[in-house]
Order: C-alpha cells, then structure tokens, then sequence
C-alpha cells in the first residue's frame, strides 16, 4: 500500500480556483467579482453591469470560470428563465446562471468567447428581464 493521494478528475469544474477576487463596497451594497481568468475579471470590473444591477442594498456575486476543454461551438444563443433562475447558453459550450433571489451570477465560459462579448451582450441579456 503507498501514501500517494489518488486524484479523480473533476469533471464538473466544481474545484476550480479563482484568483481574480475583486470586490467593491458602497455603503451596505457589495459587489464581488471571481474568476479564473485576469481577463474576465477585469472585463466585468471595468464595466457596468454589476453596478447598474446591484440596486439599493443588495449584495451580488459574479463568479465566472474560462473552461479552456468546453466545446467550441458559439452557433446559438438561448435563454431559459423562470421565476427565480435565468440560464443563458451559447451553442454548447458556455452556460451563464443568473439566481435573482440569491442575486449571483454563475457561468462557465468557452475559450473562444471574447470578453467584449460576454461584457456588451451575453451578461447584459442574461440580467434584462
């Protein structure tokens, strides 16, 4: 028997690290940016879009991940929405999820999305009800 630790793959993407944190505090209302990739982050930082939706006294997490092993495939764009949950897809490999009651924004982004992109038009049509 050896001490070698057994990694399983994580498929998932369930553990993948984000070390571009960037926060911001206005008074009681809090925004938080996470991602994988400098790129992104600073894309959503520079940007509007948290500020224009975090209205009033609200907190808001945006946590998005660059899944370079996505399929490349940017052909249709689609939303599926609900009462509380809003799901954007780009052809197969991209996926972003928008929760209005717990007011978090959780996507997994293909590597052939460009951040102008995802900035100017997938995020905004993803929180425009």
């Amino acid at each position: 028997m050896t001490n070698e630790l057994c990694w399983h793959p994580d498929l998932f993407r369930r553990f993948v690290p984000t070390p571009y944190v960037f926060s911001e505090c206005d008074g009681p209302k809090r925004t938080r940016v996470e991602s994988n990739d400098l790129e992104i982050a600073l894309g959503i930082r520079r940007s509007d879009i948290l500020q224009r939706q975090a209205n009033g006294s609200v907190d808001l997490l945006c946590k998005l991940i660059r899944d370079v092993n996505a399929p490349v495939d940017d052909s249709e764009i689609s939303i599926v929405s609900d009462e509380a949950l809003r799901v954007l897809y780009v052809g197969r490999g991209t996926i972003l999820n928008y929760d209005q009651e717990k007011l978090e924004i959780l996507g997994f982004i293909s590597r052939d999305v460009e951040v102008q992109k995802l900035v100017l038009a997938l995020i905004p049509a993803l929180l425009d009800p």
